[in-house]
């Protein structure tokens, strides 16, 4: 497939920069006294109609933008690329499931925390997305969605404020009136950031990429997360789960000769055994340049069968979107460089 080539950037304008349209509250819509038959719903299309196009660009609120770029041959998934005003790109993919659409969202313009076996880390964190930018995503992949996801490119609660203030924009009943319960926060786990997420009043839900039951492998697989210890990851995702009476997923990501042992398999019992968790087995989406290999099925049925037998709910999860690339970061990485569009 061809390059992708973005707009160039714009020109870089002294002073502050425009207040993007999907960054209002409902209350700071209601103080600039929209236009009769305006509505703060109306903001969240992706076909704005001329009349609330016109009165936002009065205001000097920044409209948005989208460029699709690949479809999956199945049908089931479809990849989008996002221009940003300044340049940059980041990607979200719409999954088709049995019972509606899921919008798996970026948060950060690449990523902190080098993943060894994820592509978005690869070029490193450039900035934070603007809470208008993470909705934005949400508004242009369609009114199908019924789930949101916080796993594209980025780390989620190293942008906590935007991230949380984009789960309160989505859910306004005046707005979106998006359900929290359909909205699941990825992250890998910032101790802190995790201490924060327990005392809110949301109730979506969590998933940990845990991927390790040692510190050592844990620090091997995720470099950017080793000041984190292993367990009070664990113990701050349980004590969330605790306070919203609600379980907390970890995700175990099975790779061969790396964290695939019949001690990591005890390990995980002796970890989630009578807690409020499940544990979804993951099998590896293959990323350009990096030397992993996926894990057969005999394995990922004995860590299921060991897991099960232990009482702990599990479930096998398959990757969906190879043939788009659709590892977090994939495409980015690969027609971008991870660079600014203009930088090429």
């Amino acid at each position: 497939m061809p390059s992708v080539m973005l707009p160039p950037a714009r020109p870089v304008v002294r002073g502050a920069p425009p207040k993007a349209l999907l960054g209002l509250s409902a209350a700071a819509f209601d103080a600039l006294r929209p236009p009769p038959g305006c509505a703060y719903r109306d903001l969240f299309s992706a076909r704005l109609r001329p009349d609330v196009a016109r009165w936002a660009t009065g205001h000097g609120l920044a409209l948005h933008a989208l460029k699709q770029l690949q479809r999956s041959r199945g049908g089931r998934s479809e990849k989008f690329l996002f221009g940003l005003g300044d340049g940059y790109a980041v990607e979200s993919v719409l999954i088709r499931r049995r019972d509606g659409f899921t919008a798996c969202v970026s948060s950060q313009v690449g990523c902190a925390f080098s993943c060894r076996f994820c592509a978005s880390g690869q070029a490193g964190l450039k900035r934070n997305l603007t809470a208008a930018e993470i909705v934005e995503q949400v508004v242009h992949l369609g009114p199908r969605v019924n789930r949101i996801v916080f796993m594209g490119i980025g780390e989620p609660l190293n942008n906590y404020d935007n991230v949380l203030g984009a789960i309160r924009l989505l859910r306004d009943r005046r707005g979106l009136g998006f359900p929290t319960t359909g909205i699941t926060l990825s992250t890998i786990g910032i101790p802190k950031a995790l201490r924060r997420l327990r005392e809110e009043h949301l109730g979506i839900n969590l998933t940990i990429s845990l991927h390790a039951t040692t510190q050592a492998v844990r620090d091997r697989l995720i470099p950017g997360a080793a000041r984190h210890d292993i367990g009070e990851v664990v113990t701050r995702a349980l004590s969330w789960a605790d306070r919203h009476r609600r379980k907390v997923t970890f995700v175990y990501l099975v790779l061969p000769g790396v964290n695939d042992s019949v001690a990591d398999a005890q390990r995980l019992v002796s970890m989630f055994a009578d807690k409020p968790a499940r544990i979804n087995l993951m099998r590896w989406n293959p990323v350009d340049a990096i030397k992993l290999r996926r894990t057969e099925d005999r394995m990922l049925s004995f860590f299921r069968h060991r897991l099960d037998r232990a009482g702990i709910p599990v479930v096998v999860r398959d990757t969906q979107g190879s043939d788009i690339d659709a590892a977090c970061g994939q495409l980015w990485l690969r027609d971008l460089g991870g660079n600014r569009a203009s930088d090429r």
